[in-house]
């Protein structure tokens, strides 16, 4: 069974019914010349898309600099807020996953709020062309003719005063796969894994690079 894993609409506020004003683009871009800075041994909420808590192995990366809270990835059912009826109107008001979230961390003193999507693709070789074709990989066996692994990372990074956004995906980590038999003791899992771990300390520490500021 497919993860049902965070969207657009859950991290971005779209308020379809509130009027936006030349103000509000204004605003908007003023704030965003002065960068997106997540200063080093801040205050976080790190978050995995589809996930109850993130992986154990990122918050131990993330925690290396940041001062790490966790929250889980599921998007919300719409939750009615208030509702007021009269003769000519019904209004509704909703409030998204990402706007509950910023709540939340403001509550707790958080500065940023981190989400971030993983997915493991195995490539198959095309012995005609030479060609490696990658194929989102959802568990099993991987097939004999697997010639590598790649783990893609994708991040969110949301201010929680602000609601403005920065969105950032690392380099891939590619590895080549060693077909697992029982004369080697090398299992897929192990490989999975370790791959899966080189891939967040990687994107953790140019993370951190990217986003450091002053």
């Amino acid at each position: 069974m497919a993860k049902v894993q965070l969207t657009d609409k859950d991290i971005f506020d779209e308020e379809l019914d509130k009027e936006i004003t030349d103000y509000d683009i204004q605003e908007a871009a003023y704030l965003a010349k002065k960068g997106f800075h997540v200063p080093l041994n801040s205050s976080i909420i790190l978050v995995q898309s589809g996930e109850s808590v993130p992986d154990a192995t990122m918050q131990s990366e993330m925690s290396k600099y940041y001062q790490v809270s966790v929250y889980n990835g599921f998007p919300k059912t719409k939750t009615l807020l208030n509702r007021r009826k009269s003769k000519d109107t019904d209004h509704v008001i909703y409030n998204n996953y990402m706007k509950q979230l910023r709540l939340i961390a403001a509550k707790g003193g958080q500065r940023t709020i981190v989400i971030y999507w993983g997915e493991l693709e195995n490539g198959i070789l095309d012995e005609k062309t030479n060609i490696v074709n990658w194929r989102l990989y959802h568990g099993g066996k991987l097939p004999s003719n697997t010639k590598a692994l790649r783990y893609l990372l994708k991040f969110t990074l949301v201010d929680v005063v602000t609601g403005n956004w920065s969105a950032y995906s690392p380099i891939n980590i590619e590895v080549d796969y060693i077909p697992s038999k029982p004369r080697n003791n090398i299992t897929d899992a192990a490989q999975i894994d370790q791959l899966i771990h080189k891939a967040y300390a990687n994107a953790a520490l140019l993370l951190a690079e990217k986003y450091k500021g002053k």
